[in-house]
């Protein structure tokens, strides 16, 4: 007898609910009942974030790296590498560093010091991050090292 074409996805769907489950050492997080009420988001301060900076994303794959001896200013990466831009003295924020590449496109990486885990292979990292590259928002994760 063979299955129903129906009971493939269904059963994809039930695993796929079932894997994204929160593991039983991680608390659900109570939802804001406002948009007002949203939760202060630890930022670190300029002077605590310490060493070189380095963060990856998924869909389409990106790389953004600060302050390490290979890339000393703000070096980005994005659709899996095929678009690179380097910003050489780029200003440190409250949240991150901005500035300009070369060819006139604004850059940013934000960073939030919170857990971060990778969508894709589960890795936990210490930041959340964003990059901002022109008018495009990427969300992805990141670690410090004290290589500065």
């Amino acid at each position: 007898m063979r299955p129903s074409l129906f009971l493939l996805p269904t059963a994809l769907i039930v695993a796929l609910a079932i894997a994204c489950q929160p593991t039983g050492d991680r608390q659900p997080q109570p939802q804001p009942e406002t948009a007002a009420a949203t939760p202060a988001v630890e930022t670190p301060p300029a002077e605590a974030m310490p060493g070189a900076f380095r963060a990856t994303g998924n869909e389409p794959g990106w790389l953004a790296v600060f302050g390490d001896e290979q890339f000393p200013g703000l070096h980005v990466e994005v659709d899996y590498g095929e678009s690179t831009y380097d910003v050489a003295t780029p200003t440190q924020g409250p949240d991150g560093w901005t500035g300009t590449a070369a060819d006139g496109t604004p850059i940013k990486l934000s960073i939030q010091r919170v857990a971060c885990q990778d969508d894709m292979s589960g890795h936990e990292f210490e930041a959340r991050a964003m990059l901002t590259v022109g008018a495009r928002q990427l969300h992805g994760c990141g670690n410090f090292s004290a290589t500065r």
